[in-house]
């Protein structure tokens, strides 16, 4: 879709500028003189496309903008077009437009968006469904921009938990990295000049330390840094995948991890009218891990054939689903509240998952620090051992 820069004047004289998608330049102007701006001059505006993206905060403030104005009683398509007028995001300002542009021909909302399945998941189209079916559409985006708000903030909360280990890990492997490559061949022409035979020890820590500066590492690094990008970019081999998937269940954190999420898409839709066994499959479509796919579309065909949810969790729930969630859903189930049950529960996962990366960060860093200390101590019993007993001899 072009995109121009115009500059135009309105009825009362003033001059005004701005920047707009338009199919061509006669739309640009009819566009501009439904506003009552008369278009004096424009320019085309390449985009690069390989520059930004839609980011998470973008479609919760996308979302939760549309919902106000629509409660405010502004029309669909105005409210669009003036979502799209105030977007910074170039790229969203044309997702927001061709939208609106859908909406005119007499396109549903939730039938444009599911036209960009790379942004806009199952769970946002099918909630957005749900609210052009009710009349109360205000009111699902809000929901629906709230839902994405929290999801946002869990995942924040988790990558800036892992931050300060990876630093230390990289610390630690540039520590090391630097003993090795620069400091102990400092020692290695006195080492060799000692006329017997080192201990074992430092023989092995010479070796790595010549292998370290050798040409053979750095084009090792280079194949195994681009190996491991093109296999995960354009090569997809079932096997590894599999194993993946298998080795991500086992850890804990990632199955709660799952958990929030699912829990939360499912109590999210509960509440905005979706149906049980629609909500599981929607919220089965997203799922990457394939073993847990399984485990959520098994269990989403015994709730179809009468089953309760509580007890298909049992029976197909694997390891996946503990006796404390299948309690809390099961007491859900008895008093009618499912959706507010499952949102209590996803909040029980969430503060665990909280408590167990701050163990894991408080344990991860001392332990780094422990392994240098005795990486430096291996190397002064390896290096200078055999520097004293060269002194002592003398």
């Amino acid at each position: 879709m072009p995109y121009y820069s115009w500059q135009g004047v309105n009825i009362f004289g003033d001059v005004k500028k701005g920047k707009a998608f338009a199919r061509s330049d006669k739309d640009l102007d009819q566009m501009l003189f439904s506003r009552n701006i008369a278009l004096i001059g424009y320019k085309n505006i390449k985009i690069y496309r390989f520059f930004g993206k839609i980011s998470a905060e973008d479609k919760i403030h996308f979302f939760r903008q549309l919902a106000v104005l629509l409660d405010s009683g502004v029309r669909l398509p105005d409210s669009l077009m003036i979502i799209c007028d105030q977007a910074k995001n170039v790229r969203l300002k044309e997702l927001v437009f061709n939208i609106e542009v859908d909406i005119l021909h007499g396109v549903a909302l939730s039938e444009s968006l599911s036209k960009y399945p790379d942004i806009f998941d199952d769970v946002m189209i099918q909630i957005i469904k749900v609210g052009q079916e009710s009349g109360k559409l205000g009111a699902c985006l809000l929901q629906l921009s709230d839902y994405l708000e929290e999801k946002q903030k869990f995942y924040k909360k988790l990558q800036s938990a892992s931050i300060l280990p990876i630093i230390t890990l990289g610390f630690f492997l540039i520590i090391t990295f630097v003993i090795f490559a620069f400091v102990v061949p400092k020692f290695a022409d006195v080492l060799s000049s000692i006329g017997k035979d080192l201990p074992t020890l430092t023989q092995y820590i010479l070796k790595i330390s010549e292998f370290l500066r050798s040409n053979i590492f750095i084009f090792f690094l280079l194949f195994f840094v681009s190996f491991v990008f093109l296999i995960k970019k354009y090569v997809k081999i079932p096997a590894i995948k599999k194993l993946s998937d298998k080795t991500s269940v086992n850890i804990s954190i990632y199955r709660e991890s799952f958990l929030v999420t699912f829990l939360r898409s499912i109590s999210m839709m509960l509440k905005g009218g979706v149906r049980l066994v629609p909500a599981i499959h929607i919220a089965s479509s997203s799922i990457k891990n394939k073993i847990i796919k399984s485990q959520i579309e098994a269990l989403g065909r015994d709730v179809y054939a009468g089953s309760s949810l509580s007890q298909s969790m049992i029976d197909y729930g694997g390891k996946l689903f503990s006796q404390d969630l299948i309690a809390i859903v099961k007491v859900g189930e008895e008093t009618g509240q499912l959706g507010i049950m499952l949102d209590k529960a996803a909040d029980i996962y969430q503060q665990k998952i909280s408590r167990s990366i701050l163990f894991f960060t408080t344990i991860f860093q001392p332990l780094l620090m422990i392994l240098l200390g005795l990486l430096i101590t291996l190397l002064i019993f390896a290096i200078y051992v055999p520097i004293f007993s060269l002194a002592s001899a003398v």
